[in-house]
């Protein structure tokens, strides 16, 4: 029998290899969204019935036409002869779910669909409403719903078929899931190009502007992918990615850029959009970001920005008050890593589905992976228990919830209806989705790579297509369509992070042909792409075969956290393409930002009071201080290779 083995990662570390089935399915519909449902049609079913009451009573048009107007969203208009004002009703209503699926208004659409209704019993007039007008109304969502029910069976069916014949080809495919690695050198550090250097520069430039500006970001709206928040996330990300792949034995810039993302996140201008959603969502006046039952969106990602930066640099965050949302001089909310992380795992442990909203209602598969990630990263560094706690519920819940019977997850379910859609599981959701969960649950991870590689991503001639459809053509980041420059970066992110090194060169070499490419100051950037897009495809750039992984789950060796470190270096000048530590020697590889320049570098983690032979410094030896830090003045006016030991 012919074995398939996955794209392998890097080697020099613990492997083992898992076959992944498709999970056979507990039903037509999912147990906990099947419930969900029930509860939604039993609250309609009421509505429906006490909405016919007046017609089977005999009431007069007005309150016949109120009742329709409950029944259905312009069924009052409907039935008192107004067709055009019915129809405008029931597009104003879809139109209301659309504003509440993108901002949360969850009192909108009743206020909608109520106003109809009044406004029908108010033009009703002195006519009897005819009994076929209101059979009629009454029918329309009955016959909808089983309609929809039966349409659900047979493309379920069809989904069931197919997940079966991929089980026959999966249980032929071994999918390498990595372990720790055992030594610091089984972590490779690779030296970033001029081209690397360019692109990170534009995640630089963004983040070393002073805290108070937001020049060059994407100004949408503060609600979907466009908001501040997600932009500050791909920056810290993307950057802290560079500094693990590349640098880990440099802070410097790398390690202020990203705190300055993260405390950006903490201005009312970036954050404050939670007191809006709390209110209208939810209808409390509580603004309190942190203490809640739901904003992932910003718990989840802003606590993944912390352990990324934990992990590589220092725990300032995770201090008492290290994590203040400031809403006025008068009005703050101090918080901290722990709280963050503490948030996450008691939403998700009190949620049926684990996982838990982002938004009011709103439950997103992807979103809950950078919550799980948060928990990773916070059980590594502080000594929690919360993955161990919940990683059980979790994943049956992502294998049965919110994943289709032929292996697409479900990008979004409605917490109260339980409903999802199709647009939300395009391949540009898949992808990141299996780039964010490879820390925390590889085997589906691993198999979702596999799925879209196998199925929706066309390879030819080293250049990469995904299938066409609006929402892979969609820029998240300022909800333009036509490119699909998102859908290639979230390509490059994971099946670099998998292992797959093919496909993630194809979609780099097919987004690096496509143009154009705008420059500022030395950095680059997609020209025609949004500002998370580039973002994002800084991520893709600096990772590698379990990067994020390795990253998250496992960590920092003992020989970067204690060996000597590169702790400042003059910025733009100064550009560091490689640096790292075996505990006792530091390896650097400089390259100019501009013009040649002598410029001085501060080391630090030091041996006090020791002398270091250096090569490639202006002087041959340097001497540790009584606090391990030094200072070695260099000229340089192209790629130079520095030693410390």
């Amino acid at each position: 029998m012919t074995t398939e083995i996955a794209p392998q990662p890097a080697q020099g570390r613990t492997v083992r290899h898992a076959t992944v089935l498709l999970p056979e399915p507990r039903g037509v519909v999912p147990p906990v969204t099947a419930r969900r449902m029930r509860r939604a049609l039993l609250g309609y079913a009421v509505a429906w019935l006490l909405g016919l009451l007046p017609a089977l009573l005999g009431a007069g048009p007005s309150l016949v036409a109120l009742g329709l107007g409950v029944v259905l969203p312009g069924g009052g208009l409907l039935a008192t002869g107004h067709p055009l004002w019915a129809l405008a009703a029931a597009v104003v209503f879809v139109l209301s779910l659309v504003v509440w699926w993108f901002a949360a208004p969850v009192v909108l659409p009743p206020l909608v669909w109520l106003a109809g209704a009044v406004l029908a019993a108010y033009t009703a007039g002195a006519q009897p409403v005819p009994g076929w007008r209101v059979a009629a109304v009454a029918a329309v969502a009955p016959v909808l719903l089983v309609a929809a029910h039966l349409v659900h069976r047979v493309r379920h069916a069809a989904q069931v078929r197919t997940g079966r014949a991929l089980n026959a080809r999966l249980a032929r495919v071994q999918f390498a899931v990595t372990g720790p690695p055992a030594l610091a050198t089984d972590l490779p550090v690779a030296e970033s190009s001029p081209e690397d250097l360019a692109r990170l520069r534009y995640a630089l430039d963004l983040a070393l502007q002073p805290l108070e500006e937001f020049d060059g970001f994407t100004h949408l709206d503060q609600y979907r992918e466009a908001a501040l928040r997600y932009q500050l996330n791909a920056l810290s990300y993307g950057v802290a990615m560079s500094q693990f792949t590349r640098t880990p034995a440099f802070t410097g810039y790398l390690a202020e850029a990203q705190a300055n993302a993260i405390t950006k996140m903490l201005q009312r201008r970036v954050w404050g959009y939670w007191a809006r959603e709390n209110a209208w969502g939810n209808l409390s006046p509580r603004r309190d970001p942190v203490a809640n039952r739901e904003n992932i969106m910003l718990t989840g990602f802003h606590g993944l920005m912390v352990g990324m930066f934990e992990t590589l640099n220092d725990d300032r965050f995770s201090r008492p008050g290290g994590l203040t949302y400031r809403w006025s001089d008068t009005e703050a909310y101090a918080h901290d890593f722990g709280a963050l992380a503490g948030s996450i795992h008691r939403n998700m442990a009190g949620s049926d589905y684990t996982l838990f909203p982002c938004e009011p209602n709103w439950v997103y598969s992807i979103c809950n992976t950078y919550g799980l990630n948060t928990l990773i990263s916070h059980d590594r560094l502080h000594g929690t228990r919360y993955v161990p706690d919940i990683i059980g519920r979790l994943h049956d819940s992502y294998e049965t919830e919110f994943l289709r019977p032929d292996g697409r997850i479900v990008g979004i379910r409605a917490r109260h209806l339980g409903l999802s859609w199709n647009f939300w599981a395009s391949a540009s959701i898949q992808l990141n989705t299996a780039y964010w969960l490879h820390a925390g649950l590889p085997e589906i991870a691993h198999r979702t790579w596999w799925l879209l590689r196998e199925n929706q991503l066309t390879l030819d001639g080293g250049r990469l297509a995904l299938p066409f459809s609006t929402s892979n053509r969609l820029d998240p980041g300022d909800y333009t369509l036509g490119r699909d420059t998102f859908g290639l970066v979230a390509v490059t992110m994971a099946a670099r992070e998998i292992g797959d090194e093919e496909y993630a060169a194809a979609a780099q070499a097919t987004l690096d042909e496509r143009g154009p490419v705008a420059s500022a100051h030395g950095a680059l950037r997609y020209g025609e792409a949004s500002a998370l897009t580039n973002l994002y495809s800084v991520l893709g750039r600096f990772g590698r075969p379990s990067g994020l992984r390795d990253l998250l789950a496992h960590g920092a060796p003992d020989a970067w956290r204690t060996g000597p470190r590169l702790a400042g270096a003059a910025y733009p000048e100064v550009l560091v393409a490689r640096a790292v530590t075996d505990g006792r020697a530091l390896d650097l590889t400089l390259l100019p930002g501009g013009e040649p320049v002598r410029t001085t570098l501060a080391l630090d983690r030091l041996t006090p009071h020791r002398t270091y032979t250096t090569s490639g410094a202006r002087a041959a030896t340097v001497k540790a201080d009584a606090d391990g830090h030094a200072l070695v003045e260099v000229d340089l006016g192209g790629r130079l290779e520095i030693r410390v030991h």
